[in-house]
């Protein structure tokens, strides 16, 4: 379903979610606060979907690359996607949102033939509305639920109106960004890789375990605020290391062995981080072997 153009006046509830939203997503011009606000505000207030997340466009890449994801799926998004995630502008639901610059509107994504899956493959039904400045689809905001026929003509008005006012927001806070890029910051939104990368950075510091990412050369890229709270250092106080220094003899020869397997099967390995305990390791299998490593503690 694509949404006609005209919208229903919201109720006096409805608008008072709207305010509600719009005070806490704006809190912030910082690109990345300002889209984590959004994600997280509009699933407090509609507890009943499992997933919410921002899109925004990178049109001289052709992709989309998230910006925020709340709800279920973050553990999934981390596992599946270790260097982030792209979409091309053409696939999916988000893709129809964007080229037919409309909200699209789907009850039962498994009798939607231009369905793409990325990170939930439990939704039942699904909402992409742009996010549009005088007529340009910047971005799009995803809603998700578990439950078929879960969305209807309401959801659609609602996000519509929110969708104006948001995307005025998301442009002024992207302007604010090539400011910021252009006086010396690092430009993450002009590139849909290292925005993506910064998404999926979000995701797991948010998780409640502790999470290490390690280079095929063996030394940390990222270490999540729990694996830093179970260190005992300050930000950054494994980046960079060696992750073998946290390795006994036998586990760093067991580590070893396993890296450099084709099949990059995931295997476990005992880690001294703060104190001794399992960890379950998932090579990144991209190119030739030593593989890189993404490394979780066992529950």
């Amino acid at each position: 379903m694509t949404s006609p153009t005209s919208k229903t006046v919201v109720g006096v509830e409805s608008f008072q979610r709207i305010l509600r939203i719009l005070q806490v997503a704006t809190a912030s011009l910082e690109p990345k606060v300002l889209f984590r606000n959004v994600v997280d505000s509009v699933l407090k207030e509609f507890p009943r979907f499992y997933h919410v997340s921002v899109f925004l466009v990178f049109k001289h890449a052709g992709v989309f690359a998230p910006m925020a994801i709340a709800g279920e799926t973050p553990e999934v998004f981390v596992d599946k996607y270790p260097d982030g995630y792209t979409q091309k502008l053409s696939v999916g639901l988000l893709g129809r949102a964007f080229t037919t610059a409309r909200t699209v509107l789907v009850n039962d994504v498994t009798k939607d033939p231009g369905y793409h899956s990325a990170v939930a493959p439990t939704t039942m039904s699904e909402l992409c509305v742009p996010l549009k400045v005088e007529d340009e689809v910047i971005g799009v905001l995803n809603m998700e639920s578990l439950k078929p026929n879960a969305l209807g003509p309401a959801d659609v008005d609602f996000f519509e109106i929110l969708a104006d006012h948001l995307a005025n927001a998301v442009k002024n806070s992207l302007v604010q960004d090539q400011l910021a890029s252009s006086a010396g910051a690092p430009a993450e939104l002009a590139d849909p890789l290292r925005a993506a990368e910064r998404t999926w950075r979000d995701v797991v510091n948010r998780l409640q375990e502790p999470i290490l990412k390690v280079a095929a050369d063996g030394k940390i890229l990222f270490a999540n605020g729990e694996a830093l709270k179970r260190h005992g250092g300050a930000k950054d106080a494994l980046t960079g290391r060696r992750f073998e220094d946290l390795l006994d003899a036998a586990a760093r020869d067991a580590c070893r062995k396993a890296l450099e397997q084709p099949d990059g099967k995931p295997f476990e390995v005992a880690v001294t981080l703060g104190a001794p305990a399992r960890w379950l390791a998932f090579p990144m299998k991209e190119g030739k072997p030593p593989h890189a490593c993404l490394y979780k503690l066992k529950d």
